[in-house]
């Protein structure tokens, strides 16, 4: 706000600059859409019922959220082990470890890989400016590699609370001791919800987190696809909570019905 005292002759006698009144002692600040405190967003119906799977008092009080500025503090690609509780399906009560670690065949430090318990591996490519891309996945009870055109973002630098975002992909299954093995194609489409921030209490402590919600649609060889996932990231730590969405060749080859809770109990 710029405010003049003018004398009657015009001369100009006081030039008063006030910048950022509103920011002092005093001055009215907003509970919720405010720039700097941050978007408090209460969880819908229908993904708090998405989310009771985690049990009891996972997901605690929504936080102030802010936009994505760094994907790289949120899902850190450094070597190491991430150890989680599975919370439904066959494997229930059992620990599954998450490895991350660099393909040998990489120095650049740009390809890394994410073994999922004893049957994917999820490999990454991070790009220009730290955004992160999923690049294939390798089903190791089925023995097929699933490959997207293009690459797809995990996380988008930018995102804004309640926010959306879009992707659309092309998907090959190969036999994976085959690579001219072409056993399925399709496409796929990708939304990414930036829901909010919560509070996030699991064996491994207590966290802030964000919650990325990801709704896929497509079709891939005989099998139709549809599917929700949730991520709860952590800055410096990566996922603590998640439910997550089945792999593609779950809608394949087991129940596409079943999907993967799970807990951070140790990194």
């Amino acid at each position: 706000m710029r405010q003049e005292k003018i004398c009657r002759n015009g001369s100009l006698i006081l030039v008063m600059v006030l910048l950022g009144s509103m920011s002092m002692v005093g001055a009215p600040s907003k509970a919720y859409g405010d720039p700097v405190l941050g978007k408090i967003i209460e969880l819908q119906a229908a993904d708090k019922e998405a989310l009771a799977i985690l049990g009891k008092g996972v997901v605690g009080k929504a936080l102030p959220a802010k936009p994505v500025v760094d994907t790289a503090r949120l899902m850190p690609l450094n070597e190491g082990k991430w150890t989680y509780r599975v919370l439904a399906g066959d494997h229930k009560g059992t620990n599954q470890e998450d490895i991350i670690a660099r393909p040998k065949h990489d120095e650049s430090g740009k390809s890394w890989r994410r073994v999922v318990g004893k049957k994917y591996i999820d490999y990454y490519r991070v790009r220009n400016g730290g955004k992160i891309e999923m690049a294939s996945e390798v089903d190791l009870v089925e023995d097929v590699i699933t490959t997207y055109t293009p690459q797809f973002p995990v996380i988008f630098n930018g995102m804004r609370p309640g926010a959306q975002s879009e992707v659309e992909t092309d998907i090959k299954v190969y036999d994976l001791h085959d690579p001219t093995d072409e056993k399925y194609k399709g496409h796929l489409k990708i939304v990414y919800t930036y829901v909010g921030a919560y509070e996030v209490i699991v064996p491994a402590g207590k966290y802030q987190t964000i919650l990325i919600k990801s709704s896929y649609t497509g079709k891939v060889g005989p099998a139709s696809v549809k599917d929700v996932g949730y991520m709860f990231y952590a800055e410096g730590v990566g996922i603590v909570a998640a439910v997550e969405r089945s792999h593609v060749t779950a809608f394949l080859f087991y129940d596409k019905k079943t999907k993967t809770s799970k807990v951070l109990v140790h990194k």
